[in-house]
């Protein structure tokens, strides 16, 4: 688009400002010899919206017999969730890149009533991966095209939230012994870890070397749709 447009566009309007402005164009262009062109504002693609990934229709039915509860991750954060009103009794983790963390965009599924893995505590964090891995890999048998995984920090925050919020059921609290389970999140002096979750004081996230061995300290396995590559 050059200028020669936007003198037509003058002339067009009959207003007389507009024609002495479309007179002053025309001679620009005429001591030029060419048009003159306009500079167009950059066209910024659109980020790519990521979809939320989800079972097969069979597969959610399958788990929610076996007594699994699926739920939806949104990309929550401890910093979103605390805009929110939600509750954290523990302040080491009050740092902005931490905090900032956003749970998976994904299903879920866990089984309350067989939360941890049976024998993963007073383990080391690479013992407890290769339980999970093992878990795994039956699991998949079982419904093919999931895995278990042991979560990120922020995956387990939000999917005790929304667990509370569908069934009033504190995860990691008291019905669940109090116990915590280690996390997929790296953090200074060890690895993320999450527990005594309560009404009186929400959650407590903490942090534990990857050596360290504790009876307390166990894992949650969530069970994800497989993402094909």
């Amino acid at each position: 688009m050059g200028k020669r447009w936007i003198e037509g566009e003058l002339r067009g309007t009959g207003d007389e400002q507009d024609k002495l402005d479309a007179d002053e164009i025309a001679a620009m262009r005429k001591r030029r010899g060419q048009d003159i062109l306009l500079p167009t504002a950059p066209i910024t693609p659109e980020a790519p919206k990521l979809e939320l990934v989800r079972f097969t229709s069979e597969t959610k039915k399958a788990l929610e017999r076996e007594g699994y509860v699926v739920h939806e991750l949104t990309g929550q954060s401890i910093a979103s969730l605390k805009d929110q009103g939600r509750g954290f009794r523990s302040t080491w983790h009050r740092y902005p890149d931490f905090e900032a963390l956003a749970s998976r965009l994904s299903e879920v599924a866990i089984n309350p009533e067989e939360l941890f893995l049976q024998r993963s505590g007073n383990k080391t964090l690479s013992e407890q991966q290769r339980l999970i891995a093992a878990h795994s890999a039956m699991l998949s048998l079982r419904y093919p095209g999931t895995e278990a995984i042991l979560g990120e920090a922020p995956d387990y925050i939000e999917i005790a939230f929304k667990h509370l919020d569908a069934t009033k059921q504190y995860l990691f609290g008291k019905d669940f012994g109090f116990n915590f389970t280690r996390t997929n999140t790296r953090v200074e002096g060890g690895v993320a870890s999450l527990g005594l979750f309560d009404p009186g004081g929400g959650w407590h996230v903490g942090s534990w070397g990857a050596d360290v061995r504790s009876g307390g300290l166990r894992v949650a396995p969530l069970v994800v749709p497989v993402v094909e590559s």
